[in-house]
């Protein structure tokens, strides 16, 4: 007996169990449907706000097509140009290092056969002025030297021997 009455304990609280599992379920299900349901509204709501959204941007898109190739023909224009004189400065810089060059190896030749020239003509002042004036002045000298030896011997035999070594002694 008590076996039956467990055994029924057992099946009413099986029987509870399974209408509150019912229930829970039937609950779910309505949730399920109501978020459907505010799902449809918000999605017919962000369609609708969208929809001119879309239409703008589209019509922007359509309207910014003929600009924008127009702006990237200029572009293409414009990085031409600059590549263009970008070469043409780079060949202008090659000719004037190639003329600065010609000029360096110009100068140096010149002042190269400045400085020979300027050699030469002190080696011909030299030959032709200096060692002459020398020679001039050593034979000035010597007549000097031969005047004064002469006139020396002169005055030595006027005056006395013990003026001659008072003198060197003075």
């Amino acid at each position: 007996m008590i076996h039956d009455y467990v055994l029924l304990a057992f099946v009413i609280v099986a029987a509870v169990a399974f209408v509150a599992q019912a229930l829970a379920m039937w609950r779910a299900a309505t949730a399920i449907q109501e978020i459907r349901q505010e799902v449809r509204e918000v999605r017919a709501e962000v369609k609708q706000r969208l929809e001119p959204l879309a239409q703008s941007l589209g019509e922007i898109v359509s309207n910014s097509r003929e600009p924008a190739r127009t702006i990237m023909g200029h572009l293409a224009d414009m990085s031409r140009l600059a590549r263009d004189r970008t070469v043409r400065m780079d060949q202008l810089a090659e000719d004037l290092a190639d003329r600065t060059r010609v000029q360096i190896v110009r100068i140096d030749q010149l002042v190269t056969s400045l400085v020979d020239k300027v050699e030469t003509t002190t080696d011909r002042v030299q030959q032709t002025v200096l060692i002459p004036v020398q020679e001039i002045s050593a034979l000035a000298k010597a007549l000097r030297a031969g005047i004064g030896f002469l006139l020396a011997r002169r005055r030595a035999s006027s005056v006395s021997e013990t003026t001659q070594d008072e003198q060197l002694f003075i």
